[in-house]
């Protein structure tokens, strides 16, 4: 039963195989859009990239959350462009949040203690 893969999974590794048989080819004119998109494209981003897909998902609490249309299908895209699950990058972005933001993991700290039950 393991070995069951869903359509999308299959789609997703043939393109995977296909993108990387072919030879990339550079049009002879480019829009401003593929030029933008081409510059962001850098060892800043790959790293992000690669941190995020080795970003273990270790908790099993579930939380229902509440996205905007644009934000759920960057997520989609990123899904099939980079393999990256939702979950994961939602995960790794709330942790890399706390990370950054130290004081705000001492505000509850700090709160906790004089809250009376």
């Amino acid at each position: 039963m393991s070995q069951i893969k869903s359509l999308a999974d299959e789609l997703r590794e043939t393109i995977k195989k296909d993108g990387q048989s072919k030879p990339k080819v550079r049009p002879a004119h480019k829009g401003k859009q593929e030029e933008k998109a081409e510059n962001t494209v850098g060892p800043t981003l790959e790293r992000l990239f690669d941190d995020i897909l080795a970003f273990e998902l270790d908790g099993n609490e579930k939380l229902l959350i509440r996205l905007n249309d644009k934000t759920v299908f960057l997520l989609k895209q990123l899904k099939i462009a980079k393999s990256i699950d939702m979950n994961k990058i939602i995960a790794y972005s709330l942790q890399d949040f706390l990370n950054r933001h130290p004081e705000l993991i001492q505000y509850v700290k700090q709160n906790i203690k004089t809250i009376e039950l």
